[in-house]
């Protein structure tokens, strides 16, 4: 053997052992896995969605008093489904109501800037998927 193989093969068997895997995605930035943050001040749901199922529910560690003022924005986009199709977000409430009801059905870019007392202290966020294709970003900040 000559010295240059010599020093590529040393070379090759260092730098073997120190390749690693590629990570494991859990936070949203594949299809079909929501991303969340539970904040005291600040919650956010977002998906990208490929034919996805899944029914999920968060208990908000937001904490909110019926006085305070909160900006929530909702943006679905690159939505692609049947009329068969029915994806929701529900908010339910300190009272176990549910006091928002968002379907999922059209392309929407919202944001809304209100009191507490108008909405009801939200305490948990429901996630109904049924064959939900596209982007869905949900988020309540308290302001």
């Amino acid at each position: 053997m000559n010295e240059l193989s010599i020093k590529l093969s040393l070379l090759i068997s260092l730098l073997l052992p120190s390749c690693v895997s590629p990570p494991d995605y859990e936070d949203g930035l594949l299809e079909n896995i929501p991303a969340v943050i539970n904040d005291v001040d600040y919650f956010s749901l977002s998906i990208l969605a490929d034919d996805y199922s899944d029914n999920l529910k968060w208990d908000l560690d937001i904490s909110l008093l019926e006085d305070d003022i909160y900006l929530s924005t909702l943006v679905i986009k690159d939505l692609s489904i049947t009329s068969s199709d029915s994806s929701f977000i529900y908010i339910i409430d300190s009272n176990l109501d549910t006091s928002l009801t968002i379907g999922i059905f059209d392309e929407v870019l919202s944001t809304i800037n209100d009191t507490i007392s108008s909405l009801g202290v939200p305490k948990t966020v429901v996630f109904f998927g049924d064959k939900l294709t596209g982007r869905v970003e949900y988020q309540i900040l308290k302001k």
